[in-house]
């Protein structure tokens, strides 16, 4: 079951009753108001538009709106009380059963959380194995590692964010989200020693492609039986068939191999970059970053499984417990 930090949703103007227009901020055309938007950053972030010019109702929010039930995420089985929530907050009536029947997903934060006690540990295992690092970049943006797909089509665009979610809830603006909560100790116990694997898709085509689905209905979105996160993953790394490797340099070429590692800061990004400048443009690449990369390996004792297998198990572990607990 596909679980979500963020979604935002698109339906008919009609299933919106505006009730308190102190609340919206008002948008003219000339003299002719065209929108109404409520827009709530904290203690969790809630927009809502009623687009009189083009008819539309828009709804985005995020998986705090949960509340204390925030650890399950934003899934099939609670996006109804999701909506419900909105309507208790007074602001507007939202027509909860005519927009889970025909409005559209248009954006979604596929999110999964999975137990691990280091995380920049996991963020340098997994740079230390991306496969190519000119069609996927991975790079530090607010302080989180993510790895995006380089694209200019913004339908074929992905971004995957990983980051210690531990941390992140404790920070300063979580701290009234974390006020409202009837047990604020009992989320932060959960939340302690769990990376965050983020999956940003921001367009419908980007939805149907990693979803592998053909309509945007809600059912279609949060019953998808898919892992995408996994599925992006697979496709970035390296396979995992190199060999554990514990000794040492064993000839001149590993020791000449190792100390361009050791000029590049044991970085396989940097060797890549000086490969690619001292090589001639018909190099495969990949090939020669082979022994480079077992050689890291085997530099640093990474333990076994491999990194892919690991990553495969912490990812089916935490859908088949969430599958579980819904059963």
């Amino acid at each position: 079951m596909i679980s979500l930090d963020k979604i935002k949703i698109v339906s008919s103007i009609d299933y919106i009753k505006i009730i308190d227009k102190n609340r919206f901020d008002i948008h003219y055309k000339e003299n002719d108001i065209v929108s109404y938007k409520f827009t709530q950053l904290q203690p969790f972030l809630l927009y809502v538009e009623a687009n009189i010019k083009n008819q539309e109702l828009i709804i985005e929010f995020t998986g705090k709106i949960l509340r204390d039930n925030y650890p399950s995420l934003i899934n099939q089985s609670n996006i109804k009380n999701c909506l419900l929530f909105i309507n208790e907050i007074g602001f507007c009536f939202l027509d909860v059963e005519d927009i889970l029947i025909n409005g559209e997903v248009v954006k979604v934060d596929v999110t999964q959380d999975v137990p691990y006690p280091d995380c920049g540990e996991l963020t340098k295992m997994i740079q230390a194995n991306i496969s190519n690092f000119r069609k996927y970049l991975p790079r530090i943006i607010n302080g989180n590692f993510t790895i995006e797909k380089n694209v200019i089509t913004k339908s074929h665009k992905c971004r995957l964010t990983i980051y210690d979610k531990s941390k992140e809830i404790r920070r300063a603006e979580n701290k009234l989200f974390l006020s409202q909560l009837s047990d604020k100790q009992k989320l932060l116990n959960y939340f302690e020693g769990k990376v965050r694997f983020e999956m940003n898709l921001n367009s419908k085509e980007q939805i149907r492609k990693a979803l592998h689905i053909t309509d945007l209905s809600f059912d279609s979105v949060l019953s998808a039986n898919v892992n995408p996160i996994w599925e992006f993953l697979d496709q970035i790394l390296v396979d995992a068939d190199s060999t554990d490797i514990t000794a040492k340099c064993d000839d001149l070429k590993e020791l000449l191999r190792g100390a361009l590692l050791q000029v590049c800061d044991y970085d396989i990004k940097k060797v890549e970059a000086q490969l690619r400048l001292h090589s001639s443009p018909n190099t495969h690449i990949s090939q020669t970053l082979k022994p480079f990369r077992e050689l890291l390996k085997k530099i640093n004792n990474t333990p076994t499984p491999p990194l892919k297998q690991t990553l495969q198990s912490l990812l089916l572990e935490i859908m088949i417990f969430f599958a579980v607990v819904a059963i």
